[in-house]
């Protein structure tokens, strides 16, 4: 270990609730001092930053002796482009395979809601009707195959489901037609229903538009469990009023909680969930946090950086 013994950590937690990363934190012998923001404590010992949205307006500018900065989730996107973190600081992120199991947990129950037409099948009990419903093979397509949605696109072959998927750079799954770059069209007119599992910077924001869902099959199905920052919201009702997509299911938006008063709610062809599908387990983050406190004391490579030029 270098001459360094401890680190002091900052913790700007957003609306999570702080306690149990002051309690996982506070039992390593790698953990010297540990603030919660927003705090007057003197902060100039401060060498971790882990923040939630949003990085608070002057926080960094509080930490003269910061080496490195790390989003306490899978997301980054609250980290781009803000001009507060230096170019050169290195910024990490949580690869944490709970979040993975548990958003393709939720998918692949959207999915057999989806196929297996529960909303009819709940309907028909209300009314005593004793039908059978038929239920056909599903294609599906991952927008996006990142940690998260490589894991799904895997777990959707073994389920039986035919998978396509696309991502920035090619990508080879077993079992997964793959497209990338500029074959975003011919991979959208493959699956009935779509994921969007899309990190959210420059090049992907408002990418769920009107244009998009006219280049997707007809009557498909959207599910988006990435970041409402994704979805013109819109456009998403102009194309289910005018029959281009048959149903959503959305579990995160632009303004969240949605507000009372938005026009997605009491649709019938939109699934409404608080963005729930998949959400950070401090244990296992804070372990990864601490794997890397480790390796910053000892002099090695920090794991899970992002390339912000890239924006991912």
């Amino acid at each position: 270990m270098s001459q360094h013994k401890k680190l002091s950590v900052l913790i700007s937690p957003g609306n999570w609730n702080p306690e149990p990363w002051v309690e996982g934190l506070s039992a390593s012998e790698l953990i010297d001092e540990i603030h919660v923001w927003p705090t007057e404590a003197n902060l100039e010992k401060v060498e971790l930053l882990l923040v939630w949205k949003p990085l608070p307006e002057g926080v960094v500018s509080r930490l003269p002796n910061l080496k490195f900065l790390s989003s306490m989730g899978a997301g980054v996107d609250h980290l781009l482009g803000d001009s507060q973190i230096p170019k050169d600081l290195p910024v990490m992120r949580i690869v944490d395979k709970y979040l993975a199991i548990d958003m393709t947990n939720y998918v692949m129950m959207s999915l057999m809601i989806y196929q297996r037409r529960y909303h009819q099948l709940i309907e028909n009990q209300k009314n005593n009707v004793w039908g059978r419903l038929g239920y056909s093979k599903v294609k599906v397509g991952v927008l996006g195959l990142g940690a998260l949605g490589s894991h799904l696109a895997r777990q959707l072959v073994k389920s039986g489901f035919e998978v396509y998927g696309f991502s920035r750079n090619p990508k080879e799954l077993e079992g997964v037609e793959s497209y990338s770059g500029k074959d975003l069209n011919a991979f959208l007119a493959k699956p009935e229903v779509l994921v969007n599992l899309l990190p959210l910077n420059d090049y992907t924001k408002d990418i769920l538009n009107y244009d998009f869902f006219t280049k997707m099959q007809p009557r498909a199905y959207l599910i988006n469990v990435a970041r409402g920052g994704h979805l013109v919201e819109a456009d998403l009702i102009r194309a289910l009023d005018e029959g281009l997509l048959k149903g959503a299911t959305l579990d995160v938006f632009r303004q969240e909680p949605l507000p009372s008063d938005h026009p997605f709610w009491g649709r019938d062809d939109i699934i409404i969930t608080p963005h729930v599908a998949s959400v950070t387990t401090p244990d296992s983050a804070i372990n990864q946090v601490l794997e890397n406190c480790r390796n910053f004391l000892e002099g090695r490579p920090l794991n899970y950086l992002v390339d912000l030029a890239r924006q991912y």
